[in-house]
């Protein structure tokens, strides 16, 4: 019995891992210089939902790369590991590979609600655009093109994010412009990425095998600091052009990675607590504002925990 249940999730794990034509967007276009900026612009999360087991899904992590390449800060990057097929950690009675769980109790409310992978990885969302139309979850090959067609808006909100945060614990200012008179449902949502996670992936292009013991995992999602939806910017829907919002989140690194061990160990389903190693120096704050009504990112702000 039991081998019949391996063989039916080894079975399923074929299908729906997308493949992911080339060539990717650093292939073509003009990169764009905002570090000298000094006014706010209008970024673009990209989020890209993933699976370590998914051999595809380093092809999008690489048009990804390709499109900071291109759009240099004007682009917020998260990768999100979801799902009991392409982001369960293997048992170690099947293989010594495969035991780290990426996957954390935000990424998978996100998946619950949106369903991105029920449309199969990898896939992306750009600023949320277009749901609550199947549509929403995007193929890597429309990555570029979408972001084209948003990448000159105006924001309507702008972000600074100040972090003070030593011996793991500290507070995380954010400031808030508003830049434009504007009315709607608003939250705030700030949560914690990490860079340059060494762990294995499945890799269509590696060579002479898929199984990649040392790959670079970047921009991977590890909390949200208050809940995977946020909270309301500000109770009124009125928002006034020069208005300013503070908000200041106390943080505990410890506490924030241990409840994600125990997320993975007696939560998610075939987790294996094996969630931890957080690494501090490599974590990043992104903070988007959302519409509460059709989830379209209004803006987003992202920076290093830790000053370099």
């Amino acid at each position: 019995m039991k081998d019949l249940v391996l063989l039916l999730i080894i079975v399923s794990s074929f299908g729906a891992c997308d493949i992911v034509e080339k060539p990717f967007a650093r292939d073509g276009g003009t990169p764009i210089d905002t570090t000298n900026s000094t006014t706010f612009i209008k970024k673009i999360l990209m989020e890209d939902y993933s699976g370590h087991t998914c051999s595809n899904c380093p092809n999008a992590a690489r048009e990804l790369d390709a499109l900071i390449d291109i759009y240099n800060k004007k682009i917020v990057p998260i990768t999100i590991h979801v799902g009991k097929t392409y982001a369960r950690p293997y048992h170690i009675s099947q293989t010594p590979k495969y035991q780290y769980d990426f996957r954390t109790e935000t990424g998978e409310n996100w998946n619950n609600f949106f369903q991105i992978t029920n449309l199969g990885l990898p896939k992306g969302m750009i600023n949320r655009l277009g749901y609550p139309s199947s549509t929403h979850g995007k193929e890597v090959t429309n990555w570029n093109t979408l972001v084209q067609t948003i990448i000159e808006e105006e924001p309507d909100f702008g972000i600074a994010i100040s972090p003070n945060v030593n011996s793991n614990v500290g507070n995380i200012d954010i400031n808030i412009k508003v830049l434009n008179h504007i009315q709607g449902d608003f939250n705030l949502l700030v949560c914690l990425t990490e860079d340059s996670i060494i762990n294995w992936q499945k890799d269509v292009e590696a060579s002479p095998n898929v199984d990649v013991e040392f790959y670079v995992h970047k921009h991977v999602l590890r909390t949200s600091i208050n809940s995977a939806w946020g909270e309301a910017l500000q109770t009124s829907s009125v928002y006034n052009k020069d208005e300013e919002i503070n908000k200041t989140y106390s943080i505990n690194l410890d506490n924030l990675e241990q409840s994600n061990i125990d997320y993975s160990a007696n939560t998610v389903e075939l987790g294996n607590g094996n969630a931890g190693g957080w690494v501090k120096e490599n974590m990043y704050i992104v903070a988007f504002i959302y519409n509460n009504t059709n989830f379209e990112v209004q803006q987003v702000e992202e920076v290093h925990l830790i000053t370099p």
